[in-house]
């Protein structure tokens, strides 16, 4: 696992929390990465339920995540994608946030 595939899947994590990923989030995810990337870390993600989702993120965090600008990096983007359909819920709000505190 790369920076770029680890960063994919904490932004699929924060894309799929309403259990729906849209195609603006899709297109936004993308944008961030490129279109092989992106599939080979969704086939993976779609195997994972939430919790195996949230115990890779925190695992594999001390090799991506070692600066606060890191961090805040990937927050920034993780708020990009909850804003790519121009509809930012509670719910995704809540979301980042956890992350945020998971990746501390």
């Amino acid at each position: 696992m790369n920076i770029t595939e680890f960063k994919v899947m904490a932004l699929l994590y924060v894309a799929n929390i309403d259990g729906n990923v849209k195609a603006e989030e899709v297109r936004a995810i993308i944008e961030k990465t490129d279109k092989s990337t992106f599939e080979s870390v969704n086939a993976l993600f779609s195997k994972m339920n939430d919790a195996e989702v949230l115990d890779y993120i925190n695992k594999n965090k001390p090799a991506f995540i070692s600066t606060a600008s890191d961090l805040q990096v990937l927050i920034n983007d993780c708020r990009a994608i909850i804003s790519a359909d121009n509809k930012n819920t509670v719910m995704e709000e809540y979301i980042v946030r956890a992350l945020e505190r998971i990746l501390r």
